[in-house]
């Protein structure tokens, strides 16, 4: 077998009824120089039987078998385990599409591109797929800091190239070099704080718009089950971790420019029913009651000082949202936020206006 080895990370649990067309969806690959490794994580179900009939059919396959510890823990034994220059990573309830590896891998290898990501079809029994992802191919080289983090706050952290580490193929030397995993204790938001580190090391990224991946949604879905009060305390909690473990180097200062980001864009998804001003005073009042909340009060404070260097970093329409929602915290006047978000909103319908105008 020609070109680089691959190795194909699939964390298992509990996915008996979805894992036979994901790991197919790996098998059927028109790049055929694989390893999928299947780590299941304490199945209750039949899932682990699968694996082990997969790694009897196939010499690609090995399956391994770990106590319930997580899915950051089933991923960091995947590491430990891999032996591919380049790594990817399948959620067994997914599954992707049969050329995503050798056009992925085709253009690392042409370009040496330190990332390469790609879109993704969401898809929900009975309705249709809803492409998410970019609808231009584009390359984002980083020849600065202040590049880097500039596409860190206008382009990750709002999800326009997506932060989940299964659209993506990374190095396994940065990954090696860099002594990479995945925060275990993180139970939401894992894959945006491992591809943030991962990020922090890179010199560019290569974006293909096509849907190499399907991401299926159900009921047991873990974005899909988690409320909101769950899910920014955790955003919030990984925000914190990062902190700590980040905010040394240059690229990840002042830090509250990150965090807020990212509460700012999980706030927007909660605020799209009803009045703004509902939306965040809901959301406040749950991140009130977070161990992490004298942590968020103090970064308010600090970025009350920056209100203009944040506006640089994320942009006019989105630094107004994180400045908004600071001020907010810190005064309890809604307007600013009010003001932006309605002017995010407005923008965002005229460019999903012209999307589907121009791509249908």
């Amino acid at each position: 077998m020609s070109g680089p080895l691959i190795s194909v990370i699939v964390p298992v649990y509990n996915v008996e009824p979805y894992l036979t067309a994901c790991v197919e969806s790996v098998l059927r690959q028109t790049y055929s120089n694989l390893e999928v490794i299947l780590l299941d994580d304490g199945s209750t179900d039949g899932s682990g039987r699968l694996c082990d009939g997969f790694a009897q059919k196939d010499a690609r396959v090995r399956a391994v078998h770990q106590q319930n510890s997580g899915v950051s823990a089933a991923r960091n034994a995947g590491l430990d385990m891999a032996k591919g220059d380049y790594l990817y990573f399948l959620d067994g309830d997914d599954w992707a599409l049969e050329t995503m590896v050798e056009e992925t891998v085709s253009i690392m290898e042409a370009g040496g591109y330190d990332l390469c990501a790609w879109g993704m079809n969401i898809v929900q029994e009975g309705a249709e797929d809803i492409y998410f992802g970019r609808w231009k191919r584009e390359l984002f080289q980083f020849p600065s800091e202040a590049e880097k983090r500039r596409f860190l706050c206008r382009w990750v952290l709002p999800c326009r190239v997506g932060w989940s580490v299964y659209c993506r193929v990374f190095r396994r030397d940065i990954i090696g070099r860099f002594h990479l995993r995945f925060d275990t204790g993180l139970t939401l938001f894992e894959d945006l704080d491992f591809f943030v580190r991962y990020l922090s090391h890179c010199r560019n990224l290569y974006y293909v718009p096509k849907p190499l991946y399907a991401y299926r949604q159900h009921g047991a879905s873990a974005m899909h089950t988690n409320d909101l009060e769950k899910q920014l305390n955790g955003v919030l909690h990984m925000a914190r971790r990062q902190d700590r473990a980040l905010s040394s180097q240059p690229l990840f200062r002042p830090f509250y420019l990150y965090g807020g980001t990212v509460l700012s864009v999980l706030l927007w998804n909660f605020t799209q029913t009803g009045p703004e001003e509902r939306g965040l005073v809901q959301a406040v009042r749950c991140l009130e009651a977070s161990v992490d909340w004298d942590y968020l009060l103090e970064q308010a404070r600090l970025a009350a000082q920056d209100r203009a260097g944040i506006r640089k970093a994320c942009g006019w329409r989105l630094g107004g949202q994180v400045n908004g929602l600071y001020h907010y915290i810190l005064t309890r006047d809604s307007r600013a936020y009010c003001r932006a978000n309605r002017f995010q909103r407005w923008f965002i319908s005229l460019r999903t206006w012209k999307n589907k105008l121009m791509h249908g």
